[in-house]
């Protein structure tokens, strides 16, 4: 019985891998030999960041055709290229979801204004005090929240958050029932 049930649960896994590798669009090894092949790359990294960008503000992910992989016209990999390339510069400039716990925080902190350049020290939708976004922002992000997209102020939220949790919000994060 064990030898059945391990065979069975390796031809499990290798069915699985299969429809995974269909489904994320990695069957075609062709596409990678091609001359075409960093065009491929961009896109795929593009869509993937792009991806990532939307689920880290409570966006649903972009579907996408994978014929990129399999049409092999340069023009036609161009052409997706270039809407990839849209598509990620509009994710990075995404608000989060209205719902999301980072737009019912900026909306508590800041009316929801990301672009906030505080008179009274506090900068950016999340209110960060410059000090604080000095010492958690990432390499290549703006001097000051306020400059930051919202993608950037909630990258930098969250660390700030791990460890220092909701109490770097004190008044907001009560509000809004986050502890």
């Amino acid at each position: 019985m064990d030898q059945d049930g391990g065979f069975i649960r390796k031809a499990m896994l290798i069915a699985a891998c299969v429809v995974a590798g269909a489904f994320w669009g990695t069957t075609n090894a062709n596409a990678h030999r091609s001359p075409s092949a960093p065009i491929i790359h961009e896109i795929d990294h593009l869509r993937g960041k792009t991806n990532q960008i939307r689920r880290e503000v409570g966006r649903p992910s972009l579907a996408t055709s994978l014929a990129y992989r399999q049409n092999t016209s340069r023009a036609f990999r161009l052409r997706a290229l270039k809407i990839w390339k849209k598509n990620a510069q509009r994710a990075r400039r995404l608000r989060p979801h209205p719902r999301s716990v980072w737009a019912r925080l900026a909306a508590c902190e800041s009316n929801g204004a990301w672009a906030y350049n505080g008179r009274v020290v506090f900068d950016g939708g999340l209110q960060f005090h410059p000090q604080t976004w000095t010492s958690y922002r990432l390499r290549g992000y703006p001097r000051y929240a306020w400059q930051a997209t919202p993608v950037q102020q909630i990258r930098v939220a969250k660390l700030v958050q791990r460890q220092q949790g909701w109490r770097a919000w004190r008044v907001c994060s009560r509000q809004i029932v986050l502890r």
